[in-house]
């Protein structure tokens, strides 16, 4: 089931963001993917699971020539009427209307834990991106506190959340250049800051950095 096709959650989506807590975790999701992009020539960058917008809105302010793509016609409504210079297309990840190799940068964050099918999503990641080209992926960590109390969440109940084992196996046809992990989250759903007592808590956000060769 894609709970983001249902209206009500569509609408809801973009509140997080705007509770203290919601903006803390924004704030250090993005630094672990800003860091991934470090090193990324600005050009075209195919978002994948782009929802309302929020991390397409994100590229688009890092320098990119940003398509977003999303399933949920009410997510992508949303995104459209946050005039984000951006295109957006209806469509399915596991079967997207795009060329073979078309693109040499594509992103997807936590869009995976949501995908009924995620090696047919996969498997299209790998035939439109360019050789040489790079993957840029988030998760949530399925160890982390977030990732133990997911059926607790309305719309994470519905996600398949991943360990790095996991991750590893699953883009085993990419080359893996770069883990970037961060997000620690106390059991009271406190961010743990500064970093010097972590008592084996697990993060809650892993970015990979990925390449097709």
């Amino acid at each position: 089931m894609n709970v983001f096709l249902r209206q009500d959650v569509a609408e809801n989506y973009d509140s997080y963001y705007k509770t203290d807590f919601g903006k803390k975790v924004d704030k250090l999701e993005k630094k672990i993917i800003s860091e991934l992009l470090n090193d990324i020539q600005k050009e075209k960058l195919l978002d994948i699971g782009c929802g309302t917008g929020h991390w397409t809105d994100f590229f688009v302010r890092h320098g990119f020539q940003v398509t977003g793509v999303d399933s949920s016609e009410s997510m992508l409504n949303i995104a459209k009427r946050k005039n984000i210079k951006a295109q957006f297309i209806l469509a399915n990840s596991e079967n997207l209307p795009f060329e073979d190799e078309s693109y040499s940068i594509i992103t997807s964050i936590t869009m995976l834990e949501f995908v009924e099918n995620q090696d047919k999503a996969i498997r299209e990641l790998y035939r439109i991106l360019k050789k040489g080209g790079w993957l840029i992926i988030g998760c949530l960590n399925a160890d982390s506190t977030i990732g133990m109390n997911n059926k607790k969440d309305e719309v994470f109940k519905h996600a398949n959340l991943f360990r790095i084992s996991d991750l590893k196996s699953m883009f085993y046809q990419f080359k893996l250049l770069k883990i970037n992990q961060g997000v620690y989250v106390k059991e009271n759903y406190e961010i743990i800051e500064p970093l010097n007592n972590l008592n084996n808590i697990e993060p809650a956000f892993i970015g990979l950095l990925l390449q097709k060769l």
